[in-house]
């Protein structure tokens, strides 16, 4: 009589799927492994920079370039220099005249948008308009304000063709004024989108509450509107900060090299071969925006963006 042996039966084959499952009841490994990628990146490329910048700053410059010889000198130079602590208060002067500026602008027009125009489609097009010139490379943006605003430029051709000025305006390029101006168009986007996408989530029938409870117009945005945008605000002044901190081509190109910013500063470091101390100024650049980013993140939550 043939016996009939039972075979373990074959494991079935563990897809990707399961495995999927399986991880997602780990959130804490998920997260990791999504962060891994993009952490491994900025630790090449911008954490060996830093590194470089900080190690280079206790170095000193000499004829053939930098010497490996520790030094306390270039901080102790820029903490005693005049230059320095000038151009750190007139950088932190333009971030704030740039700021307040780009959200003066910024608010009405995406106010505008939100609640002026009715349109899908014609909202769609006014913010594309609005991003169509960030196409275009940082360089050639700027460069363009030359031939637009120069003493022979567009604008004072056409001032002077209607009669409103005898003569060029020279504040209109190579000035301080200028430069500010600049940026103002330069970073407005930065303000228009967070703020106007803030706007588009707030729920209608708030506001209609606030109407049927007899609050004017103008309490409505000041107790409903202003607060709840706060979060798209707070998300542009971060990007608008963190940019004029770091502007230096702008400075040169539109403003005449006049007054330098700390950015502008470090470069003219740099075009007289004085590189250590122009990483001990680049270090100080970094730890004044980590500080301003880290004030204003003490008031608003990321989070709730």
């Amino acid at each position: 009589m043939n016996r009939v042996v039972d075979l373990p039966a074959a494991r079935p084959r563990v897809g990707p799927l399961p495995r999927l499952q399986r991880l997602a009841r780990k959130p804490r490994v998920t997260t990791f492994l999504l962060i891994l990628p993009g952490t491994l990146w900025q630790a090449v490329l911008v954490g060996v920079s830093l590194v470089s910048v900080v190690l280079f700053s206790f170095w000193s410059s000499g004829f053939a370039g930098l010497q490996a010889d520790y030094t306390l000198e270039n901080y102790k130079e820029i903490f005693t220099d005049r230059t320095f602590w000038d151009t750190t208060l007139w950088t932190l002067k333009v971030v704030v005249f740039v700021l307040v500026g780009v959200i003066l602008i910024a608010y009405p027009a995406a106010y505008f948008l939100w609640r002026v125009v009715k349109s899908n489609t014609v909202k769609t097009v006014l913010l594309l308009l609005t991003i169509i010139p960030f196409w275009t490379s940082y360089l050639t943006r700027t460069i363009t304000w030359i031939p637009m605003f120069g003493r022979n430029g567009a604008i004072n051709k056409a001032l002077e063709g209607i009669g409103i000025i005898d003569r060029p305006l020279d504040i209109l390029l190579y000035s301080s004024e200028a430069m500010i101006f600049a940026l103002w168009f330069l970073f407005i986007v930065f303000m228009i989108g967070p703020i106007f996408f803030s706007m588009s989530r707030i729920d209608e029938d708030v506001l209609s509450a606030a109407a049927v409870h007899g609050a004017p117009p103008w309490r409505t945005f000041v107790h409903v509107v202003l607060p709840l945008t706060k979060p798209g605000l707070m998300a542009g002044a971060l990007f608008v900060v963190v940019l004029t901190m770091a502007e230096f081509f702008t400075e040169r190109a539109i403003g005449g090299a006049q007054n330098p910013m700390l950015a502008g500063f470090i470069l003219r470091q740099i075009d007289i071969l004085n590189f250590a101390e122009g990483s001990a100024i680049s270090v100080m650049l970094i730890i004044m925006t980590l500080l301003l980013v880290g004030v204003m993140l003490r008031f608003f939550d990321l989070r709730k963006i």
